[in-house]
């Protein structure tokens, strides 16, 4: 019976301690500075197994969604994101099953549910897929699935998730182009109201097409809700107006963050205090802080050193900043930033904080006393038998808590979107991207683009790297 014991206890342990996301990155970072997107795309395709696992099946196909959508292959792209979607429903229920497993080793045995940025990201680039190629009864679908998923994650937690202001621009769009001005002016507003309740910076071009709308539906006091008083020019919606047709470059400048480890240690008081120190990645500090210590039945008072990890932000270098761009022989238009991937990964690891040191300490604290138990369980008369056994389940156990690193690997650090009215007719485009100081980094060039009254047209500019 011990032995059982023992054997159970350490194929836990084993089982726990599988972490795919220690080598994701390095593979598929090397694959992306030989290959280009065509390149990550063929490792991950052949590497699903080994680099992603059943587990994270979201983040497969989201990962390809997102390469393909780089690579100008739009309906690969809808294909895979639409899958990605798929598993994050299918999931939306817990598993009670997945739960206990997550309980007893790490959350990496917990199939990956997906972050609220990279959810609201994915509706993004779907979006946007379906209007590159032309096909606006899709987008429309995934406007109404956007905006049930931005009410769902409201309902689940109003105080971390509220409107996401790019998705709401993009919705604007989306009704423009099927004429329901009513509905793009409530969408523009909310889009305003976004990113001002983030602390965002209004972009320009949304502060001139949605007071342009607004004013155009008698909307006119909601410019007083948003605290703008002094009705804002708009030039850029009055050219649409008379030349009839508009060119929306999007460009996706730098990498994102991913995740790294941050280690924690301290003392679990079970019902009573949580000590934790750990060192601040941003300036090497070694910090300290105590908070309640969650209630593990059956355990008492008991008192356990514990130690983990959590998952922490890890900026990757990049070279681009900033886009601009030259229209045939036109002045220079530099590009503006509508969304920041980096800020959204802070916050929300910010938001999780609190709930996650809670839930791992309490997880360690748990096993930690489980393996005291055990060892109890197996010991024997022999005493350096007992000795080789209580090393080694403890560092069995130390090594259990893993922090679970998932994330999508090639969402950009920002994205900007430039709108510039036009006529119909062909135009040349000239694209600079841009590094931090304003040297060009890379060019795009397309020549001669066709472009009908009435239509808005989409270019992207991949500049993750």
């Amino acid at each position: 019976m011990k032995k059982i014991i023992l054997i159970a206890f350490c194929s836990i342990l084993l089982f726990g301690c599988a972490n795919k996301s220690n080598v994701r990155y390095d593979a598929l970072s090397q694959s992306l500075k030989q290959g280009g997107f065509t390149g990550a795309i063929q490792t991950i395709e052949k590497e699903k197994e080994d680099l992603y696992g059943e587990k994270s099946a979201f983040l497969y196909h989201f990962d390809l969604g997102v390469l393909f959508h780089y690579n100008r292959d739009f309906k690969k792209s809808i294909e895979h994101l639409s899958k990605a979607e798929q598993v994050y429903d299918d999931l939306y229920a817990k598993s009670v099953t997945n739960e206990a497993a997550a309980l007893l080793t790490n959350d990496n045995t917990r199939p990956y549910r997906a972050r609220p940025f990279e959810l609201l990201f994915l509706y993004q680039v779907q979006i946007l897929n379906y209007l590159a190629i032309n096909d606006l009864d899709g987008a429309n679908v995934e406007v109404k699935r956007a905006q049930m998923a931005m009410e769902a994650l409201y309902q689940k937690d109003s105080e971390k998730v509220n409107d996401n202001g790019f998705l709401q621009y993009l919705t604007a769009l989306v009704y423009e182009m099927n004429g329901e001005i009513d509905n793009a002016a409530i969408s523009y507003y909310k889009a305003a109201k976004a990113y001002k309740e983030y602390g965002q910076k209004l972009p320009v071009e949304l502060v001139d097409f949605m007071s342009y709308t607004l004013q155009k539906t008698g909307r006119e006091e909601d410019l007083k809700l948003l605290k703008m008083n002094n009705i804002p020019e708009t030039p850029l919606s009055q050219s649409l107006e008379e030349k009839g047709a508009e060119i929306i470059v999007i460009g996706y400048a730098g990498h994102s963050p991913i995740l790294g480890e941050m280690r924690m240690s301290g003392t679990f008081v079970n019902g009573g205090g949580l000590n934790l120190t750990y060192t601040d990645a941003q300036t090497g500090e070694i910090k300290s802080f105590t908070m309640i210590a969650p209630i593990i039945a059956e355990s008492g008072t008991a008192t356990a050193h514990i130690a983990f990890s959590l998952p922490e932000k890890q900026v990757l270098p990049f070279d681009v900043y900033d886009f601009s761009i030259y229209l045939n022989d036109e002045p220079e238009i530099f590009s503006e930033n509508v969304t920041d991937l980096n800020d959204e990964i802070t916050r929300n690891l910010k938001d999780d904080w609190s709930g996650t040191v809670a839930k791992t300490a309490a997880r360690v604290a748990l096993r930690t006393f489980a393996a005291q138990k055990t060892k109890k369980a197996v010991e024997t008369n022999n005493p350096l038998l007992n000795l080789a056994t209580s090393i080694g389940t403890d560092v069995a156990s130390s090594q259990l808590e893993k922090a679970d690193l998932r994330v999508g690997l090639f969402m950009p650090n920002r994205i900007h979107m430039t709108r510039i009215p036009v006529g119909p007719g062909q135009h040349d485009l000239d694209i600079a991207a841009l590094d931090s100081r304003g040297a060009t980094v890379s060019r795009f060039t397309f020549k001669q683009v066709s472009i009908k009254k009435g239509q808005k047209l989409f270019l992207f500019i991949p500049a993750i790297k």
